[in-house]
């Protein structure tokens, strides 16, 4: 919206043409002008710097200097607001000139009179304001753009990668080079669903959300919902937009979910149809045995055994169901994992397996359940043993800070786990060991989110498995001693 009040500023340096300009301005009705004058093109420029004037009427020819001079200074010092050009005589060249600098107007003294000079301003004001919002709205969308905690891209016919903000380099690890003009299907796990994402776009339905998944440049699967539009370009071609919300946690939390409430549905089934009739077999085996040979004995002790297996799954599922029932203790870290190294230790003579140690945690303490904590380490230990081969075998344990987690690196080089097999490792009774029941990764996978932490796995086939035991790192010291240092 124009203002009535306006402060003009005036630059010529023949002190004729001065008074004329200044004339026709005071004569002009449609504003409320104060009117400023200046013959120096040194002081104009301070003038102009000070930023108290609405509007700029400058000569062509300034002494050693000319106005297009004086424009181009001004604005690349920062002056926006909008400049009229004088000249003496009408000249092609210096009106381009003139508008390829930015001035608003150009205008020849000859033709000059109250109603030219009024509408030039009045043009000239009206293009100001409208550059100005234009450039407001320009500036908050690339605020937006560029702050996004969503991915927003823009994509070519060819579906190469035209610009894309901050937040893609960030959660998909590649520089802005690597990723600049790159096919967008490079980035997905799979053909299929690449083609799945483009035929989407191209249908343009905004309104529809699509599930897909891409790989970092770390190799890890980062989940997106994706929403799309296309956009009309001035050379007519057309591109597409993409906004991608990262979903992989919230995707991760409701897996972890479902698993945690399976379980426990599953616990309280397996407690009330198993453990019933099992103590009655126990109970009618103990009256049996007072009636029954040394020939029969062996008989009984199968049942035996077998009824304490079943009682342990049923113990152990009782376990996975209801980590959050812990004991809060400080404990050292390093004391920690050599404490569950311990437990390990027979097993790890007996397979002759080579055992190297580093702690790089500077004393760090963690706040948790002690067994419990044991238990989750103990199975990624013994799994990582029974994954080698006896006399062969080397287990890394490492121990490191990353800010504020706490790092626990297990490592093996046995026989590694087939990439369509890593999705349910942490799943119940899903096994490959012949005589195993899938507890033992589920439950401690269970107790590590309990702990509010987090447990990922790396695995090459052939190559071996490292296991990433993340907890918070407490920063408070403790007297506790479990197992001396080495």
């Amino acid at each position: 919206m124009l203002t009535h009040k306006l402060n003009v500023l005036v630059v010529d340096d023949d002190e004729d043409d001065l008074f004329l300009t200044c004339d026709y301005l005071s004569r002009v009705d449609t504003f409320t002008l104060q009117i400023d004058q200046e013959v120096s093109y040194k002081n104009a420029l301070n003038q102009m710097l000070q930023d108290r004037h609405d509007l700029y009427f400058i000569d062509y020819l300034l002494g050693p200097h000319t106005g297009i001079e004086l424009i181009r200074e001004a604005k690349d010092a920062g002056v926006k607001k909008p400049f009229i050009l004088l000249t003496g005589r009408g000249d092609k060249r210096i009106d381009m000139e003139a508008t390829d600098i930015g001035a608003y107007d150009y205008l020849t003294k000859t033709d000059l009179n109250t109603e030219l000079i009024e509408r030039s301003m009045r043009y000239s004001l009206q293009r100001y304001l409208s550059y100005t919002a234009i450039s407001e709205s320009e500036n908050r969308y690339k605020e937006i753009f560029i702050k996004s905690n969503d991915i927003i891209l823009v994509l070519d016919k060819e579906f190469r990668l035209v610009t894309f903000n901050p937040m893609m380099t960030t959660l998909m690890g590649y520089g802005a080079d690597e990723l600049s003009h790159q096919p967008i299907a490079g980035f997905f796990v799979n053909h299929e669903e690449a083609v799945k994402f483009i035929h989407h776009i191209e249908d343009n339905r905004a309104e529809n959300k699509i599930e897909i998944t891409l790989l970092t440049k770390g190799g890890h699967r980062k989940i997106f919902l994706a929403s799309s539009s296309v956009i009309a370009t001035t050379d007519g071609i057309g591109q597409y937009q993409a906004i991608l919300y990262d979903y992989t946690n919230i995707k991760k939390a409701v897996a972890e979910q479902l698993l945690k409430e399976g379980m426990e549905r599953l616990v309280r089934t397996m407690a009330h149809e198993v453990r019933n009739p099992l103590t009655n077999i126990n109970l009618s085996l103990h009256e049996l045995e007072k009636g029954i040979s040394e020939a029969q004995k062996p008989l009984t002790d199968i049942i035996k055994r077998n009824s304490g297996r079943i009682n342990d799954m049923i113990s152990e599922l009782i376990a996975l169901s209801n980590p959050v029932d812990k004991n809060e203790e400080l404990l050292e870290l390093a004391q920690l994992v050599r404490s569950a190294i311990y437990l390990a230790n027979d097993r790890i003579k007996l397979k002759e397996i080579k055992l190297a140690e580093e702690y790089n945690d500077n004393g760090c303490y963690i706040s948790g359940d002690l067994k419990k904590l044991q238990v989750a380490l103990l199975n990624i230990i013994i799994n990582a043993i029974e994954a080698m081969e006896s006399g062969a075998g080397v287990l890394m344990i490492r121990t490191t800070v990353s800010g504020s987690q706490a790092l626990i690196e297990i490592n093996d080089n046995g026989n590694g786990i087939p990439p369509e097999n890593l999705a349910h490792l942490f799943q119940p009774y899903f096994t490959q060991k012949k005589n195993g029941m899938g507890l033992g990764l589920a439950t401690t996978h269970s107790i590590i989110l309990a702990h509010h932490g987090n447990l990922e796995v790396q695995s090459s086939p052939g190559v071996g498995s490292t296991f990433i035991v993340a907890l918070k790192a407490v920063a408070q010291e403790s007297k506790f001693n479990m197992y001396p240092r080495k």
